[in-house]
């Protein structure tokens, strides 16, 4: 019996780590000049060829490049200055300023929505890119820069945010993991302040966070509290080493 709770006690251990795990992932996101892109509906993602499909307007448009779609023969034309790029949905093969070149992926039509390579399309208009797999983000520099891969190690911010969108009650939460080194937490509060801020405004964003900052050592407690936003509801709480703050979907009652 012993040995039995014991092999118990380590599934339940592994089972408790891969979940923790799991939850410190982050979202994609496109970095371009500094600044991260927003994607307000259809989100960037990693297709079958280990490549980021990015919304082909907005990932054009960030480069300063005009965009237009051809419904009838399937294609993107980004326009910048004399440079002209024409991707085809479901083709490898693309033109750049007339000549014909291949891809090691394609553009692809999800949901109506015209999803495109960002690495070749930046790349077309002399921007250089880099991608960092630990925070799952792509860095695009339009002054051309040769700029080094970060390495492979976990990102102190970024990478112990997590952010959840549309879960069965949730549309939107941001988990925080705290850490007793104060300039790092600083850190972390500022870049999940930004997030939410970014998502449902500055003046929610300072209320909330507000109440959040007062968690600087991991025996603070900061109870359930709620704000209006709307018809829906924000709460804010914290624990230990959980920082969490809920945007709750209409008709969700406290």
């Amino acid at each position: 019996m012993k040995k039995i709770a014991f092999i118990l006690t380590i599934i339940l251990c592994l089972s408790i780590m891969a979940t923790f795990a799991v939850s410190l992932e982050l979202p994609l996101r496109v970095v371009v000049d500094g600044n991260k892109l927003s994607f307000p509906d259809a989100q960037p993602f990693i297709d079958s060829n280990g490549r980021t499909q990015t919304p082909a307007r907005f990932i054009g448009e960030a480069l300063g490049a005009s965009v237009t779609w051809d419904a009838a023969s399937k294609k993107a034309t980004f326009v910048m200055d004399s440079k002209k790029l024409v991707l085809y949905i479901g083709k490898k093969e693309y033109e750049l300023d007339g000549r014909k070149l291949q891809m090691d992926t394609a553009a692809l039509l999800v949901e109506n929505r015209t999803f495109v390579p960002a690495r070749y399309v930046a790349e077309a208009f002399g921007a250089t890119v880099t991608w960092d797999n630990v925070i799952k983000t792509v860095y695009i520099y339009t002054d051309g820069r040769v700029v080094p891969t970060p390495q492979a190690t976990k990102d102190p911010v970024y990478g112990w945010i997590k952010v959840d969108t549309d879960r069965q009650d949730v549309e939107y939460g941001i988990s925080i993991t705290f850490t007793s080194d104060s300039k790092i937490l600083e850190e972390r509060y500022d870049a999940a302040e930004k997030m939410f801020a970014d998502a449902y405004g500055e003046d929610i964003a300072k209320d909330v966070f507000q109440y959040l900052r007062q968690k600087k050592t991991v025996n603070d407690e900061l109870t359930l509290k709620t704000y209006n936003l709307g018809k829906k509801t924000v709460t804010a709480e914290a624990a230990g080493f959980s920082i969490l703050l809920k945007v709750w979907k209409e008709g969700v009652v406290f």
